[in-house]
């Protein structure tokens, strides 16, 4: 089994035990250390698809109708409810953000992030066909709270899967452009970046396009217009909601 291949199973089945692909692990200390990283992702993505709905949040949400109300009876009622919304929404947002000395002090570029993850997997992004239908891409969208409305809109799709992408998970599409395969992520709009909106390296360039919840972020050749695609795309995820 070659590296492709097994990069390809291990995208797809990081806890394979066919006998050729625990062969192919054992026998490349590359392939171990990949591996390893396949399965902590998914032990780090399972574990933040399945954080629960904090018990309080019904109480919150109508905390927040009553703010809107007006206070006419009860003198300092805002000023309390401000401060104990403030005080959850610091409660809640603190649950999923990890602090180290480095990230508070500089926050890692989109641009580097996505133009290095794409030059490193391009060996096997680069030829690869999965033949991906709808159902399998809005598969991998939905934990983003988003879908696409028809892949036709798009162009042709290679590949769909998660990745780990400024320390959490993404959504990583690639797609056929007019030249070359364009690389398409969905970063949830929380992930603490240094954004810009257009950036070019070498032969890659690329562009960061907000949405509801979600940042995109293309990236391809030179030769791409890689604001059309991500324009085609966004359109479309924001057709299907």
């Amino acid at each position: 089994m070659d590296d492709l291949e097994f990069r390809r199973r291990a995208y797809a089945d990081p806890d394979d035990k066919s006998p050729e692909f625990l062969s192919a692990c054992a026998a490349n200390a590359g392939n171990r250390q990949f591996l390893d990283e396949m399965k902590a992702f998914n032990r780090k993505l399972s574990h933040a698809l399945a954080e629960p709905v904090p018990a309080a949040l019904p109480d919150k949400l109508m905390l927040s109708h009553l703010l809107r109300q007006p206070d006419r009876h009860v003198p300092g009622w805002r000023h309390l409810a401000v401060a104990a919304s403030v005080a959850f929404a610091l409660g809640f947002t603190t649950r999923f953000v990890t602090f180290s000395p480095q990230a508070a002090a500089e926050p890692p570029s989109v641009s580097q992030v996505a133009m290095q993850h794409v030059l490193r997997e391009m060996p096997f992004t680069h030829y690869i066909d999965e033949e991906v239908t709808l159902t399998t891409v809005n598969a991998k969208l939905r934990p983003y709270g988003t879908q696409l409305h028809d892949m036709a809109e798009i162009g042709k799709v290679y590949y769909a899967n998660h990745c780990m992408f400024a320390g959490g998970p993404a959504a990583h599409l690639v797609i056929q452009g007019e030249h070359d395969r364009v690389h398409v992520f969905l970063v949830p709009m929380e992930r603490v970046m240094q954004l810009e909106p257009r950036f070019s390296e070498n032969n890659l360039h690329g562009e960061v396009m907000p949405m509801s919840y979600n940042r995109l972020v293309v990236v391809s050749d030179r030769r791409e217009d890689v604001h059309r695609m991500a324009q085609k795309v966004k359109a479309s995820l924001e057709k299907a909601i």
